[in-house]
């Protein structure tokens, strides 16, 4: 039995859950009532050591610590069980963030691509409740764009920052059209989320030079199927 728990102590991914599980009890206080200064102070420190402690790669994923503190301050606290699977899926994004950035994770791009589409999410709702400006949503999704290239296609830096900058203005621009739709918020953001998704998966393909035709193709299928889908499901209170 001793040597079992030593072993299992031993497992990077053990340590990776405890300090998980303390993160997310630390964001399930902090939205529990009114987030005051002194609540988001102890916040802050809370997730700064668990973020820094290893500092190991704490400089490559800083817009996604400060995206995911931006949405876990300002998401709209909702009661019952939608607020609990909220603050679940935050907790969830805090296990992949200190997974991802401390090496844990053997498939990280892939831990990590999953990651950044849900921040997206947070992100595009932000916006789309007009919680944030657009130009703060501009400018973070700007900085979490540019860390997205340099985590998934790192071997062209040089066009990264005017490529993050120009997907940043076209999300921005869907975002415009999406206003007039009269629905939920929800398609506002899904239809950011799904833009941003199909210009990453041609993007990273042609930074890796494997981009083709096929994949032009499948993309704009893809983008057509998944437009239909949000436009027709009820769910989202298109009418």
């Amino acid at each position: 039995m001793a040597e079992k728990l030593k072993s299992v102590l031993k497992n990077p991914v053990s340590p990776l859950v405890l300090k998980a599980t303390a993160l997310a009890i630390a964001i399930f206080w902090l939205r529990l009532g009114d987030i005051n200064f002194l609540k988001l102070t102890a916040f802050g420190a809370v997730f700064l050591f668990f973020y820094l402690k290893p500092p190991l790669s704490a400089g490559k994923f800083v817009m996604s610590a400060l995206v995911l503190v931006t949405i876990i301050t300002l998401a709209p606290q909702v009661s019952g069980p939608i607020g609990f699977y909220v603050n679940l899926i935050l907790g969830i994004l805090g296990f992949l963030l200190l997974g991802v950035k401390n090496l844990i994770f053997s498939r990280r791009q892939s831990a990590y691509y999953l990651m950044h589409l849900i921040l997206m999410v947070g992100l595009a709702s932000l916006f789309s409740l007009g919680l944030i400006s657009q130009i703060l949503f501009f400018i973070l999704t700007l900085f979490l764009f540019r860390e997205f290239y340099l985590m998934m296609t790192p071997e062209k830096p040089e066009l990264i920052t005017l490529v993050s900058a120009l997907e940043g203005m076209l999300v921005m621009q869907v975002a415009w059209v999406t206003s007039f739709f009269p629905s939920s918020f929800l398609v506002s953001a899904a239809f950011m989320v799904l833009l941003t998704f199909i210009s990453h998966d041609a993007l990273v393909n042609y930074f890796k030079d494997t981009f083709s035709n096929k994949i032009a193709w499948r993309s704009l299928a893809v983008f057509a199927l998944l437009a239909a889908l949000i436009l027709l499901l009820p769910v989202w209170g298109f009418n």
